[in-house]
């Protein structure tokens, strides 16, 4: 093979230990993948409001932010409170009724 190219040559362990490209084995000629360490794939990101608004996100995707936002308050305000109101005056009367009638 060197006959062939001057410039190549076998890599050391070290070498081929950092190299990350596709090496080809030396005794078969066949392509080589490289060799990943299996603890480097795994990343762990928690998702906040910094990654939302202030990292690499377009302004089409803070409006986007905002709407959602906008629109989990309207359900809360339009939806959850008006339920949680009546609840809250049905369980008034009925403690006035309890109080009224039995003591």
């Amino acid at each position: 093979m060197d006959e062939k190219n001057p410039q190549v040559r076998v890599m050391s362990n070290s070498e081929r230990n950092d190299y990350d490209g596709v090496t080809i084995d030396e005794t078969t000629g066949a392509e080589e993948a490289p060799k990943q360490d299996p603890y480097q794939r795994i990343t762990f990101h928690t998702l906040g409001w910094k990654d939302l608004f202030f990292r690499n996100s377009t302004w089409l995707t803070r409006v986007a932010v905002v709407l959602v936002l906008l629109a989990i308050a309207g359900i809360f305000i339009f939806a959850v409170m008006p339920v949680l109101l009546v609840l809250a005056g049905v369980g008034i009367v009925a403690w006035l009724l309890m109080n009224f009638f039995f003591h």
